[in-house]
């Protein structure tokens, strides 16, 4: 059985078009569809709040619902108090005369609070405070002048205690006039 030239044409042309149809199908199928491939879109959404009268000022003057349960007002921000700290004033100048190892030096200047003789020149944390000298006590002058943390200090001994002893900073030392 031999079947004409064209109905084998045709045949070729539908298995063809048949065949070309289901590659199309499935190619459509097989697209990714990645976020990339649309349009971004941004939705904010907020809320403003509301404030009723009686949530802002209370229930009214002394008025509270049968269950209690009307809001409590807000009440304002206090300012919070700061505390002043004492702030140390600055030698304009040293205080008068010429030290040099033998002289007897006071100290001045400052208060209360009296000066730390410290274990060598300097303010930081090598140098730790020996003790403290009281306004107007009086010193010898045993070492010095050496320079550290910006100031000059000398190495002084109590005349009367061997085992108070330290250096001190220039702008606290005055000479004792003899």
């Amino acid at each position: 059985m031999y079947l004409p030239w064209w109905s084998l044409v045709i045949m070729v042309a539908v298995v063809g078009a048949v065949t070309l149809v289901l590659v199309l199908a499935f190619s459509a199928l097989a697209e990714p569809q990645t976020p990339g491939d649309q349009v971004p879109r941004v939705q904010v959404v907020t809320a403003q709040p509301t404030l009723s009268q009686d949530f802002l000022g209370g229930a009214g003057q002394g008025e509270t619902d049968s269950q209690g349960l009307w809001p409590t007002p807000i009440r304002p921000a206090q300012p919070t108090p700061t505390i002043a700290l004492p702030t140390p004033i600055p030698s304009p100048s040293l205080p008068p005369g010429n030290i040099t190892i033998g002289v007897l030096v006071k100290v001045v200047g400052v208060g209360a609070t009296g000066l730390n003789i410290r274990s060598t020149p300097g303010t930081g944390e090598a140098s730790t405070p020996r003790f403290v000298a009281p306004e107007e006590s009086v010193f010898v002058v045993v070492e010095g002048p050496q320079t550290a943390d910006g100031l000059e200090w000398w190495r002084l001994e109590d005349p009367d205690d061997a085992e108070r002893f330290g250096w001190a900073a220039r702008n606290y030392l005055e000479v004792v006039s003899e």
